[in-house]
């Protein structure tokens, strides 16, 4: 087919060929291949990441207690936990509360209801409600530190075997000759088991 055509004809064809060849493997093949190799990567790292979250083990929602049951031995219980957590965080206790009176009612259930109770349907209202299983117990600790011990002190009480929560918090200098040491007020709230309440399971050991 080419025989027919001039010697300087044939040459650039036979230079062109190669070039337009080489054009559309890079302007078409190779993108292609690219992606490609893209999705295969990405195939490869999600079917990593599914075999990593099937080995992982689902956590046991019993591994924690929930709440103490309600004896005389829980309040100093559970100081003596609080100590253990200031003193591993650095923290010096200089004041406790271990039962601080229940916080006031908000008044929104009463606005929630179209205005105040009065003691016959207080009454009645009490005498429909069931026995809590639960009861929320706060306790005040005052702390003495630097910013990272009363933090390291939160973090402990947080992640403590038993659940507690933490309710507020204040921190304030109030010596400014040692900027560094600073008072911490941390309000804990802990949990008691009510006599209506089904004894918690142990947790596995």
């Amino acid at each position: 087919m080419l025989s027919g055509l001039p010697p300087h004809i044939q040459q650039r064809v036979a230079v062109l060929v190669p070039l337009v060849a080489l054009a559309l493997s890079i302007f078409f093949v190779y993108p292609g291949w690219v992606q490609w190799r893209k999705g295969l990567a990405e195939t490869e790292d999600l079917g990593r990441q599914l075999a990593e979250i099937k080995a992982t083990p689902i956590p046991l929602a019993s591994a924690r207690e929930p709440g103490a049951e309600d004896t005389p031995s829980e309040p100093p219980e559970f100081f003596a936990k609080a100590r253990e957590v200031a003193q591993a965080a650095g923290c010096r206790i200089v004041g406790f509360d271990l039962t601080l009176p229940p916080a006031p009612p908000s008044g929104e259930k009463e606005i929630a209801m179209g205005g105040n109770e009065t003691e016959e349907q207080k009454a009645a209202r009490k005498a429909k409600e069931k026995p809590p299983l639960i009861r929320p117990v706060r306790a005040k600790f005052e702390l003495e530190s630097n910013y990272m011990g009363i933090r390291r002190f939160m973090m402990g009480i947080i992640q403590a075997p038993r659940l507690y929560a933490i309710a507020s918090v204040e921190i304030t200098a109030p010596n400014l000759d040692n900027p560094g040491v600073l008072k911490g007020v941390v309000e804990i709230e802990r949990y008691i088991r009510t006599a209506a309440a089904v004894p918690a399971p142990e947790p596995p050991k």
